[in-house]
């Protein structure tokens, strides 16, 4: 991931069932000192995330939710074989809406914040 601006730590949510894992990764929003929230923009390399799979079976993206259930919004799925084990890995555009923010930006620029 290559950010547009300041991009706060990594969130991951993963579930694991025999020799088959679920990953989801997602930028965490950002919080303005004042109280806005801000979700980071950032540049994905679908190429080099593709070749760090030995096997492709699927890659996906999906552009909206499927649904008012869908939480998952803009993101990008793939489906493979990683180490020997079968992952399917999704990169959300947005963290899901209970993610809190990881990281505080001071846009004022005042002496002593980043």
């Amino acid at each position: 991931m290559e950010p547009h601006g300041t991009l706060g730590p990594l969130g991951f949510r993963w579930r694991e069932e025999d020799d088959f894992c679920e990953i989801t990764v997602y930028s965490t929003p950002g919080e303005v000192v004042g109280g806005a929230v801000v979700v980071p923009g950032f540049l994905l390399d679908v190429q080099a995330l593709m070749s760090a799979f030995e096997e492709l079976v699927d890659v996906h993206w999906c552009s909206q939710p499927f649904g008012p259930q869908d939480h998952r919004g803009q993101h990008i799925s793939i489906e493979g074989v990683y180490q020997g084990h079968e992952v399917y890995l999704e990169v959300l555009a947005e963290a899901p809406g209970d993610e809190e923010p990881g990281f505080k930006v001071d846009l004022s620029g005042s002496p002593g914040h980043p």
